[in-house]
């Protein structure tokens, strides 16, 4: 007995058995994107199951961006897939370790969390599985990739990734599923998932069988279009998530259609991205924003400003407390000028002290009421580019949102993981005025 064959699990497995002209595998990255509750997580359990059973001396491994999460998740589901279908006997399960072992073929089944350098730079695995890889980084699974024959990956595309370029290869294919691809979607989640269609992602109005209004307004029960059934029932539910305000078009677009789509409530959206070189050979002088964490990130920026755009790199992303050496000292290490503007909290003049003892120049940011959505507002007024290994530049950017309550934009933004944004506003605003930035 099996679990969860679906239609995702035999794309998936055709996948896996195309051939080249030479006869070798076409695909070796195989990348499940869509809607959640799409069948991507068990309809790929299954399928590696398979692959333990029916290989010899084989090792699967799959990957979280941390142990315990991988645990938490992967775990847990692995055993759910093996209880349902009754194969818990043909496998030895290690607790401790987290492995499957099926001793017949020799073969294992491993859990691991991409914060492990050791098992990252260590484990030849036959196959690998990077589930959900949001947080695992570009060089993480270069090491992954050097060591593995096959690859897949699943996500849901909320924001830019390097899965994305990853997927233009020629050797890698996309199976795109929704929630209408899974015949085991629990019904509450399908009408949950159903209740985010807005009228205007209706089918009669994309198609340009009507207009957004008179679709809200159309009489289902009369019908003088005669519209085909199911395109009445799509209509007639559209209807009601408007009626009963529970339409959204992002979470349509994301959970039902399993598209990448902007949230609307973004506060910086259309920053270009360049790389690390490319930044470094941009003549213009260098200055830098500083935002200070003990237990949460010191953020450090360096700005350049060069023919009316602005350009940024992530320079330091660390505790003071996880530090080894003093904030002076990692400045130092970094290479900043002490020359070099810096312009950092002012919320915390002892530190800016400290480091001015220290011989850098550092000025306090401007604040004041109304600075944050002054800075935010002239940025957004700007070109912006970051660079791309610039990680948790990007992971804030992309997350940096207007706080929300009821559907009401408060238009404050949300305090929470905005460090570099912080420290990117302070030294952009300064900048605003210092070079008469208009």
């Amino acid at each position: 007995m099996t679990y969860g064959i679906t239609a995702v699990f035999y794309k998936n497995y055709q996948a896996m058995k195309v051939k080249d002209a030479n006869g070798k595998r076409k695909y070796k990255y195989i990348i499940n994107t869509g809607s959640s509750r799409s069948s991507k997580t068990f309809s790929l359990i299954e399928l590696l199951h398979q692959i333990c059973e029916n290989n010899d001396n084989f090792r699967v491994t799959a990957w979280r961006d941390t142990k315990k999460d991988a645990r938490d998740t992967i775990w847990k589901d692995f055993q759910k897939v093996l209880s349902i279908s009754n194969r818990l006997i043909y496998a030895n399960r290690n607790k401790t370790e987290s492995f499957y072992a099926y001793p017949e073929r020799n073969t294992y089944f491993e859990i691991h969390g991409a914060d492990d350098e050791e098992k990252v730079h260590g484990l030849t695995q036959n196959v690998a599985w990077l589930n959900e890889p949001y947080k695992i980084s570009e060089d993480t699974f270069d090491q992954i990739d050097q060591r593995s024959d096959l690859i897949f990956i699943d996500w849901n595309p909320k924001r830019s990734h390097w899965i994305e370029e990853l997927s233009k290869r020629d050797n890698a294919i996309v199976i795109h599923s929704t929630y209408k691809d899974n015949p085991f979607c629990p019904e509450e989640q399908r009408i949950k998932i159903e209740s985010y269609q807005p009228i205007e992602m209706c089918s009669v109005v994309i198609n340009n069988i009507m207009s957004e209004h008179e679709a809200l307004y159309y009489d289902c029960k009369i019908n003088e279009r005669n519209l085909a059934l199911i395109d009445l029932l799509e209509l007639q539910r559209c209807q009601r998530n408007e009626s009963q305000s529970t339409s959204n078009k992002y979470k349509w677009q994301v959970y039902g259609l399993g598209l990448k789509a902007e949230k609307p409530n973004r506060i910086y959206t259309g920053f270009g991205v360049i790389t690390n070189d490319e930044f470094d050979r941009i003549s213009a002088n260098s200055y830098f924003g500083l935002d200070f964490g003990s237990t949460n990130p010191t953020a450090l920026v360096e700005v350049k400003y060069f023919e009316k755009t602005f350009f940024t790199k992530e320079r330091l992303y660390m505790p003071i407390s996880k530090m080894s050496v003093s904030l002076t000292e990692m400045l130092t290490i970094l290479g900043v000028d002490k020359k070099s503007l810096i312009v950092a909290d002012s919320a915390d003049p002892n530190r800016i002290l400290e480091l001015n003892n220290a011989g850098f120049y550092v000025l306090p940011a401007i604040k004041g009421q109304g600075s944050v959505n002054q800075g935010i507002d002239f940025i957004n007024s700007q070109k912006n580019y970051y660079t791309k290994e610039s990680k948790n530049y990007q992971e804030e950017y992309e997350n940096y949102e207007w706080e929300v309550v009821k559907g009401v934009n408060l238009d404050r933004p949300i305090k929470k993981d905005d460090h570099l944004m912080d420290a990117d506003r302070y030294i952009k605003n300064f900048l605003q005025f210092h070079l008469g930035i208009k």
